[in-house]
C-alpha cells in the first residue's frame, strides 16, 4: 500500500501562464470578497455595540 504523504503534488502547469494567472486572480478575488464580507460584519457589530470601536490589536 502506498503512502499518500509520499506522493508529490503536481506542479502548476508552467506551459499555460494565462491559466495560472487566471487561477491566481480567482483566488485573489475570492479572498478579497471574504475580507470585505468580514469587514462589513465587524463594522455592523461595532455599530450595534457588540464589539469595541477600537479593536484590541493584541499588543500590551
Amino acid at each position: 500500500m502506498a503512502d499518500d504523504a509520499a506522493v508529490p503534488m503536481a506542479a502548476p502547469d508552467s506551459a499555460d501562464p494565462d491559466g495560472l494567472a487566471a487561477g491566481l486572480q480567482s483566488q485573489i478575488d475570492d479572498l478579497t470578497a471574504t475580507l470585505e464580507h468580514h469587514q462589513r460584519l465587524f463594522e455592523s457589530l461595532r455599530a450595534r455595540g457588540l464589539l469595541p470601536t477600537d479593536p484590541d490589536d493584541g499588543r500590551p
